[in-house]
């Protein structure tokens, strides 16, 4: 579930929840995999990778769904519809199919309540239910929804339903058991408040076990009760007619930790296609838990690690200390793993718009294990306003509108090689994934299938600095002493693998400033050089003192005049901020700050895009 009344304390994950019971096994290869829609591509499976579009931020297709009078629209609210629907998306799926990706996850289908209770949010984003088995009328006609599904079908695409079997929109009042005013409720059969649990709403402070959470009112809305026949039965049917009538691939399970974890296989089951669901938390234990009953899913401690990994430069053995705990998993190929999504702030936005942190993450992203999720506009590198607030709840700075259709962007440019690549070796696909170096600042781990002797090896960097390493390939490796490796990321680089090291095999890699290549032996799939890249460089010379900073405020994206962004130290009195964003030759305008309050004297400075800039300020 979304939206900001929605989301209230959220991202506080349970102080201490219990491991659950593990059923058998067997469980987690439920008959999902039975259904093949009608013209479907097949069903999710491991290797596929998902573009995560919020419908009502992608593209308007017909205007003439946008404003049905409850005040639920306003373009220039982020917390109000906007005007995308189905029609607008399926007049860009080529966009998407050009980005190389396999699967679409489009926002819940279903009738929505126009508004919050409180009137203050629409229901864009699908999470605030009115009648679960009708279209939601802003998104267009359930034959727009079948001309989407069939089209994308029809391109080899396939598509995941984002489903919400946990609630309806917030219709009692605390814990009422009455409508007030008795039409002021879900549509039939759900209009009936004994199908409803009625504790209130969740508190995220700790007190809460696993029980409460399932039975408590997650931001307010109301929750039903699984274990009724008559909402187990209705949720089931209703979405099976939406997966199997629409001819759906997959469906994403909203507020999966909220739902007994044997209702939700269940539920899989009954639906036919492979399911993963949302377990909003960081804790390994807790989140494998739910494979045991769900096809996949999505990987909240690897969004966690990686993220604070690679955007914020942190400790990289982090990333080890994460993957030695996938033996807890069903099958870790198929989590779905993500740095994006509509809940968390933007990956630029964390990462000080750096687009090599970017490429660096999306790299590691596309080439480690787990089933990747590519939310919207991550490649047309939307910082999100650079707004990282997440506290207590994330903002809708993440819910932009597409900014552009544009496919000459070096990020969706890199994320078109990276999907490339993934199509043409099957190790990036459903390889098994092992370490092979870690140290505070460089990663690297070979993906194997272990079958065919098929392998590729990835190797990041999330310093400044060039970083030179030696590398034994592991013991299983068949590659051969005197194999040439192309990085696959740029062609016109390789190594040689050497005798030597722990297993008589091994290679010396040097990765640049937030580097991440990817090799293989043999001729590469094709050839590949990234694109130029565009420099802005900012040099702020002045002494600022031990434990004060410099920051940047400017009128240009991604500067604001309202809140800086962290320059970084090179000397004692040296400070840098290095952008890609602005094209060469534009002008803009900028200051630097002191601990982002006190202002540097004078007028502000005037940058060209693509420069370096030796500012020497007084404060």
């Amino acid at each position: 579930m979304s939206g900001t009344k929605t989301r209230k304390n959220r991202l506080r994950a349970l102080a201490s929840v219990a491991a659950l019971a593990i059923a058998a096994s067997a469980m987690a290869s439920t008959s999902a995999s039975a259904y093949v829609a009608p013209g479907s591509p097949g069903n999710l499976a491991e290797g596929d990778v998902i573009y995560q579009v919020l419908v009502d931020r992608f593209s308007n297709g017909d205007t003439s769904n946008d404003n049905f009078g409850y005040g639920e629209y306003d373009p220039n609210n982020l917390g109000m519809y906007h005007g995308g629907d189905w029609k607008g998306l399926t007049n860009h799926l080529q966009y998407v199919k050009d980005l190389g990706v396999t699967a679409i996850w489009i926002s819940p289908v279903s009738q929505q309540q126009p508004l919050s209770r409180d009137g203050t949010e629409a229901s864009y984003h699908g999470y605030f239910t009115h009648d679960f088995a009708t279209p939601n009328e802003h998104f267009g006609s359930k034959t727009d929804l079948q001309n989407l599904v069939n089209t994308a079908h029809s391109m080899g695409l396939k598509m995941i339903l984002d489903v919400v079997p946990n609630h309806t929109a917030d219709y009692l009042a605390g814990t009422s058991t009455t409508y007030s005013p008795t039409t002021y409720a879900p549509a039939a059969p759900l209009n009936d408040s004994s199908l409803f649990h009625h504790n209130g709403d969740c508190a995220f402070d700790g007190s809460m076990n696993q029980s409460q959470l399932e039975t408590c009112d997650l931001g307010g809305l109301d929750d039903l009760d699984q274990s009724n026949a008559t909402v187990d039965s209705y949720l089931k049917n209703t979405y099976k007619d939406w997966v199997q009538g629409v001819g759906f691939d997959g469906v994403r399970v909203d507020a999966a930790r909220s739902i007994p974890q044997t209702w939700l296989n269940s539920f899989q089951q009954a639906i036919g296609v492979p399911s993963f669901g949302e377990v909003f938390d960081g804790n390994v234990d807790y989140v494998s838990s739910y494979q045991n009953y769900e096809w996949g899913v999505l990987d909240f401690p690897y969004f966690f690690t990686a993220r604070d990994a690679i955007a914020g430069d942190g400790d990289l053995n982090n990333l080890s200390n994460l993957f030695a705990q996938d033996y807890k998993y069903v099958n870790a190929n198929r989590l779905e793993t993500f740095l994006d999504n509509h809940d968390r702030a933007r990956f630029l936005a964390r990462a000080g718009d750096n687009y090599q942190r970017l490429r660096e993450g999306l790299t590691f992203l596309m080439t480690s294990r787990g089933v990747p999720v590519i939310y919207y506009g991550t490649e047309q590198a939307d910082n999100g306003n650079m707004n990282a607030n997440e506290v207590p709840i994330a903002n809708k700075d993440n819910r932009k509108d597409l900014s552009s259709f544009s496919e000459t962007g070096s990020i969706y440019v890199h994320i078109k090689r990276l999907n490339e690549i993934k199509k043409a070796y099957p190790s990036l696909q459903v390889g098994t994934q092992r370490e092979m170096w870690k140290d505070t600042n460089v990663y690297a781990f070979s993906r194997r299938v272990d079958s065919t002797g098929a392998e590729t090896i990835s190797a990041i960097s999330d310093s400044w600095d060039a970083q030179t390493r030696t590398i034994p390939l592991r013991a299983e490796s068949t590659i051969a002493v005197g194999t040439v490796l192309t990085n696959l990321m740029n062609t016109n680089e390789s190594v040689t693998v050497q005798s030597g090291g722990v297993t008589g095999k091994q290679i010396t890699v040097t990765l640049g400033e937030h580097d991440a290549k990817v090799f293989a032996p043999g001729a590469p799939v094709s050839t590949y050089t990234p694109p130029a890249r565009t420099l802005t460089t900012i040099r702020v010379h002045y002494n600022v003192g031990y434990g004060n900073s410099v920051s940047i405020r400017g009128d240009t994206n991604p500067f604001s005049w309202t809140q800086g962004i962290a320059a970084r130290n090179t000397a004692t009195d040296v400070w840098e901020f290095q952008l890609e964003r602005i094209p060469a030759g534009q002008s803009f305008q900028f200051k630097p700050l002191i601990n982002d309050t006190t202002w540097s004297a004078g007028n502000n400075y005037i940058g060209t895009g693509g420069q370096t800039m030796d500012i020497y300020p007084t404060f």
